[in-house]
């Protein structure tokens, strides 16, 4: 099995010091208008006792930001898997504008003066939970569930809440046929509440209403609360996320999952997580990995999946490992503590 992961390092440093000038850009702007960028690329290699295996570069991203008097926010993101052919280290001829770009939205802050932003475009919509804490987290068997994305929306939200009773709360209406660049019926609408109960707990509820968009899959519901508490001393963090669904493709018998998972600070530079899903009439995952800080911006994950099918196919085990290498400007944060590198950067 191929693991492209040293090809995938030398992209990521290729690209640094191209994307680094943007202090230069910001220079020429003024103060009034921002440009910035960040990025990941994630070399993910699979394996299962069932005999499959598989490389991927899934979530790897490059994402450019333009903003005017931090109130009105361009960005733009690119899946970087897509420039590659069968996920491998070369390079796509049949290259699709509509599947490279992922998220291509404006968003309005303080709108009228008010607590209210609106976002409009293709992007992500706010709905669930959605804990990713795993190295591999796009292997939890409700992942799909938990997002909905590459959409045309709009999202209003409010950013001191409803009525004191909840301290955000974000709306949204959009379209369900995703991937593409144009604008299909706006037959979907969600809303999220989040809730801080104490400082270190936050609670989120959800739901979400999708229209049909072919004959295979009909109107789909899911209904989401999910809970996040978080030690004082931040070592510690637990998370618990369920949801109520209908008819999807999937899990055509099922109507409930729930998630539950921690992670432990085991070294000033690793992390150790466990998790657990569960889904009626499916399957239950165990599953444990660790994240380890290599340099200020790369990590590497390990992780392993026991899947428990309760009688559907056969149990597996699924190995997984996980390169990340991350960069940006702004938003992106480096990691503080990592094993190799000094201050200067160098090994």
């Amino acid at each position: 099995m191929k693991k492209p992961l040293i090809p995938v390092l030398l992209l990521g440093l290729t690209l640094a010091p191209t994307l680094a000038n943007d202090d230069l850009l910001n220079g020429l702007l003024g103060d009034d208008f921002r440009v910035g960028y960040e990025a990941e690329i994630n070399s993910n290699a699979m394996a299962s006792t069932e005999g499959s295996e598989s490389v991927n570069f899934r979530g790897s991203y490059i994402s450019l930001n333009a903003e005017w008097k931090n109130k009105v926010r361009f960005v733009l993101t690119g899946k970087l898997e897509k420039i590659f052919k069968d996920n491998k280290v070369e390079f796509n001829d049949d290259f699709d504008l509509e599947e490279f770009i992922s998220e291509a939205y404006i968003e309005i802050k303080e709108v009228g003066g008010s607590p209210i932003a609106v976002i409009v475009g293709k992007q992500p919509i706010p709905f669930s939970q959605n804990v990713q804490a795993m190295p591999l987290f796009q292997e939890n068997p409700i992942a799909h569930l938990q997002s909905i994305d590459e959409v045309y929306g709009l999202t209003v939200d409010l950013t001191e809440g409803l009525f004191g009773i909840f301290d955000q709360v974000e709306i949204s209406a959009f379209e369900t046929e995703k991937g593409d660049l144009e604008i299909g019926n706006i037959n979907g609408a969600s809303v999220r509440l989040s809730k801080m109960l104490t400082d270190n707990i936050l609670l989120t509820v959800g739901h979400a209403e999708m229209g049909a968009n072919n004959a295979q899959e009909g109107h789909q519901r899911r209904s989401s609360v999910g809970l996040v508490a978080e030690s004082t001393d931040g070592m510690l963090v637990g998370w618990v996320e369920g949801m109520y669904f209908s008819n999807d493709p999937t899990y055509p018998d099922s109507s409930f999952a729930i998630t539950t998972g921690a992670m432990v600070r085991v070294h000033r530079t690793t992390d150790v997580v466990v998790e657990f899903t569960y889904v009626e009439n499916a399957l239950n995952q165990y599953a444990i990995g660790t994240r380890t800080a290599l340099t200020s911006r790369t990590t590497l994950g390990l992780e392993v999946r026991y899947n428990d099918y309760q009688g559907t196919r056969d149990n597996d085990l699924v190995f997984g490992i996980n390169l990340n290498y991350a960069l940006g400007s702004n938003g992106y944060r480096p990691n503080d503590e990592y094993l190799f590198e000094d201050e200067d950067g160098d090994f």
